[in-house]
């Protein structure tokens, strides 16, 4: 998955789970549910999903010049996290005040072209995406369910592991939840092509086998924890230059044992770590 400092974007079984969750929540107008550990990739999965970038790009536009038209003309997911004090009804005015901001970027791309014409008359919101639903109380919820309902749209709430176990207790709430999904690390081959991709970035060679089962040891397919490692990595070989030009398993085992999350007890960093 993508990892705010990354280059590329792994399609894991995972995001293409989701998508079918999203497209299936969309057209139905009915919520969802998608979780998952920290760090697995569920925010890069709806920024994908919803092409937030490009439509946070033009609701940042001063000038009046949408940036790659075509591509916003077809955007309709809604993307809000919301904050972690704020109360329903602050919630529910600053989704409110997203949503027409996004409506205004894509009238001024719809109204420049008269053969976005049936564009025009067309819902602009058909999916909205939660994140970070897990801090969200019953009563936030519930306002959330009167918005999705008012503007006829599904809705994907995206939370952490025990988000569903909490929602179940919340019966009127969780029985209009029809979909629910748990949001995997990456599989084995999409380790592999995540380091075949860094690698190639770094122009470092192809690395032994005993790498790649390292990597995917300490990682566990957390695209988070792969990013870190990497970043680190990285670090490691640009100070230590003159000592070392690959990737080999005393690199990626000094890069873990400077890694705050790593497991197990604390290590004794090696010589080439001394460095940094």
């Amino acid at each position: 998955m993508k990892e705010p400092d990354t280059k590329f974007y792994i399609e894991s079984v995972s995001y293409r789970s989701f998508k079918e969750l999203c497209d299936a929540c969309r057209s139905q107008m009915k919520i969802g549910m998608s979780f998952g550990s920290p760090g697995i990739g569920k925010t890069s999965a709806c920024f994908r999903y919803a092409h937030w970038p490009l439509v946070e790009a033009n609701l940042r536009v001063r000038n009046g010049v949408p940036i790659e038209p075509e591509k916003l003309s077809v955007c309709d997911v809604l993307y809000f996290k919301p904050s972690i004090t704020a109360s329903p009804t602050r919630m529910r005015t600053e989704i409110t005040i997203l949503k027409n901001n996004f409506h205004d970027a894509k009238m001024r791309v719809l109204e420049s072209s008269e053969e976005w014409a049936a564009a025009r008359q067309a819902k602009q919101v058909d999916l909205i995406i939660i994140d970070e639903a897990h801090r969200l109380r019953y009563a936030a919820l519930e306002e959330f369910r009167d918005l999705q309902e008012e503007w006829e749209a599904g809705m994907v709430l995206i939370g952490d592991p025990g988000m569903e176990r909490a929602l179940a207790r919340m019966f009127h709430f969780s029985d209009r939840v029809r979909y629910i999904e748990k949001f995997e690390p990456l599989v084995e081959e999409e380790i592999v092509l995540y380091i075949d991709k860094q690698t190639e970035i770094m122009s470092l060679p192809k690395p032994p086998d005993e790498v790649y089962a390292l990597i995917s040891e300490y990682s566990r397919g957390n695209p988070r924890k792969l990013g870190h490692l990497f970043a680190l990595i990285d670090r490691l070989l640009k100070i230590n230059d003159d000592l070392v030009d690959s990737l080999t398993s005393e690199v990626v085992e000094t890069a873990r044992g400077m890694m705050l999350t790593r497991t197990g007890r604390l290590e004794t960093l090696t010589e080439l770590a001394s460095a940094v």
